[in-house]
């Protein structure tokens, strides 16, 4: 554990200390952790025993959160790659702890966008910081794939892009305060949050858990028209050549417009649910630092290199990321 972490977390247990004490006798027995690579900490080796093939880590928020409301058990269920319907497998496995809960939390959608493999097929690199010319990698979709991946993912998010201009549509029914035409990506969220919200009630004699969803991070900033740098080192490339990965500047709109466009929908969803549920909320990560497209860093999100393409964690949060988000639910329980 860095010291930077030490001190983050400190800071959560320092700041949430009193109230959660004074809590702890009327909090439930459990607490249920949903969902897939962002509550799993997907990236933060080595992974807690028995949970590879979730990666599910002692670094990831769901276990900082525990640790500092020291009362209710902990099921830490979440696992990496984890689409909407196995989330809701999720939910039926966990069927006894969720009836004896005080909190639930999720994270839910990414993979039904298959943001992950998105990224992979739009890969690219430039000979250098300055380039603006991207060259997609040996191992990437290359830009037709990319296209189809893009569109595939605004579809389920009810938009469409301009092959032009990257611009990806906004539809207002699907992110208005009430959402009266959810996209099918809405539909599915609705379906899951009815089902955690009714399972968290059964069998439990108080109104039920507090059912906080955290929203995905920001994860590029765009400042120019060029080339969006993935990381400020180069990946070094079998016969000496040196790259650097980046999106093209079209991509990084596109997957800047998919992101903000899921953040979006998954707040209408949630604001639309709690008018008749307000023990579910929405988890603010604004606070997270996205990657600077200038630079290729971020202290709360991965790039790309090496390392995070083998354990899949680009991007995907840090270890000060995930503490960053165990702060942010622990706001909404204080």
């Amino acid at each position: 554990m860095r010291l930077g972490r030490v001190v983050l977390v400190m800071t959560i247990l320092t700041t949430v200390a009193l109230s959660s004490h004074a809590r702890a006798s009327g909090l439930g027995s459990t607490y249920v952790a949903l969902g897939d690579s962002y509550t799993s900490g997907a990236g933060l080796s080595p992974y807690l025993t028995g949970s590879t093939t979730c990666s599910r880590s002692p670094e990831a928020y769901p276990e900082d959160v525990a640790r500092a409301l020291a009362g209710p058990q902990l099921d830490f269920v979440a696992c990496s790659g984890a689409t909407i319907s196995q989330i809701m497998r999720q939910v039926h496995s966990a069927s006894a702890s969720l009836a004896n809960a005080s909190l639930v939390t999720l994270t839910a959608g990414g993979n039904d966008l298959s943001f992950s493999k998105l990224s992979l097929s739009c890969l690219g690199a430039v000979t250098s910081p300055s380039s603006d010319h991207v060259q997609y990698l040996p191992f990437s979709g290359g830009s037709s794939a990319c296209a189809n991946a893009v569109a595939g993912a605004a579809r389920l998010l009810g938009a469409s892009v301009n092959p032009k201009t990257g611009a990806v549509s906004s539809p207002a029914a699907v992110t208005a305060n009430v959402v009266s035409t959810p996209s099918p990506l809405e539909g599915r969220l609705i379906t899951l949050l009815q089902t955690v919200l009714q399972a968290s009630t059964s069998g439990n004699a108080r109104a039920g858990a507090n059912v906080l969803v955290v929203e995905y991070p920001m994860l590029l900033t765009h400042f120019t028209s060029h080339a969006c740098l993935l990381s400020g080192s180069p990946l070094e490339i079998p016969g000496g050549v040196t790259l650097y990965p980046a999106f093209s500047s079209l991509v990084t709109r596109e997957l800047i417009g998919v992101n903000s466009l899921l953040r979006r929908e998954t707040a209408a969803v949630v604001r639309t649910l709690a008018s008749a549920q307000p023990r579910l909320q929405l988890v603010d990560t604004s606070s997270f630092v996205p990657l600077n497209c200038r630079t290729g860093d971020s202290s709360d999100l991965n790039g790309v290199s090496v390392s995070t393409l083998r354990s899949g964690s680009t991007l995907h949060p840090t270890e000060r990321g995930q503490a960053l988000m165990a702060t942010a639910v622990l706001r909404l329980v204080g």
